[in-house]
């Protein structure tokens, strides 16, 4: 069963030697595999539709949960299997499915854990595998994205803070199960599995395997307030928290938006053009090496 690794030079810090990794895993047990680096956004989707003309059974991302999405998204349809190397900032994906965060012993993974079928969702169009949303998350991703400098996650959580000052809500609705909602949310979140990454359990509820996808709308209250519910992001009793939060379950949701609004898929920053953002689930679209 040959592997093919697409690695992201640039994610997070832990990428180093990765090289040398897969070779003392697979070409010491003459298991054949090849490898490419990723070179720009959207490369490893480019990589990975190559490596499924190839031939190759598994195609295995090396990098954060971008580069994960995008090589998934080459995926879908087709008999390959996706590997994960978690190698990113957040690594959600990966905490989803209880993967080890070391290269090491994900690599070793590969070699003895079952495929699992877990459902992905579509917005507008395009993958994403853990959450997508709107609001201050997805300003986050964009300013994020567009900084040089270092990654991981306290930078990240620098700029959280940044934001969470300087972001105003605007009016939005989400139409789900013949019901319309409105409202001005400080975020709202569509999560297909528990977290968004880094341990946060936005969607205590939500199960990657499911056939549905979860909605998280949170309200901005104050920076106090919003500090002291912290714990119940982390520990996954953010819905303990019904003056902040509301929580829905459906197969689709349409979130009706100003025209330029901000979008994040898995943390990649996307902008809807016409004020229409459809998000679908794509129930068990998707095959994973990964514990049971």
């Amino acid at each position: 069963m040959p592997y093919f690794f697409i690695v992201n030079p640039k994610a997070g810090h832990k990428r180093k030697n990765i090289a040398e990794l897969i070779d003392n895993v697979f070409r010491a047990r003459n298991i054949h595999c090849e490898i490419e680096f990723t070179t720009k956004r959207g490369h490893a989707r480019e990589l990975a539709a190559k490596a499924v003309t190839q031939g190759f059974s598994n195609v295995v991302a090396v990098g954060g949960d971008g580069t994960i999405r995008e090589t998934a998204s080459a995926l879908i349809g087709h008999s390959q299997t996706l590997g994960i190397i978690p190698c990113g900032s957040g690594n959600g994906l990966a905490r989803n499915l209880y993967l080890p965060l070391d290269a090491g012993a994900c690599l070793r993974g590969l070699l003895d854990w079952p495929v699992r079928e877990i459902d992905a969702g579509l917005a507008n169009g395009e993958l994403f595998l853990c959450s997508a949303g709107v609001g201050l998350d997805a300003e986050l991703a964009r300013d994020y994205n567009a900084r040089k400098g270092r990654r991981g996650i306290l930078p990240y959580l620098y700029h959280g803070v940044l934001q969470f000052f300087k972001y105003r809500p605007v009016p939005m609705a989400a139409v789900f199960q013949s019901k319309r909602v409105e409202f001005e949310p400080l975020l709202a979140a569509v999560l297909n599995g528990r977290q968004y990454g880094g341990g946060a359990q936005i969607a205590p509820d939500a199960y990657l395997d499911d056939g549905l996808l979860d909605l998280v709308v949170v309200r901005k209250t104050g920076f106090l307030k919003t500090i002291r519910a912290l714990p119940a992001l982390f520990n996954g009793a953010l819905t303990s928290h019904p003056e902040l939060v509301s929580y829905f379950k459906a197969q689709l949701f349409e979130f009706h938006c100003r025209k330029g609004t901000a979008y994040h898929l898995d943390g990649e920053d996307f902008v809807c053009d016409t004020g229409l953002l459809k998000i679908t689930v794509l129930p068990k679209g998707l095959k994973v090496k990964a514990p049971r």
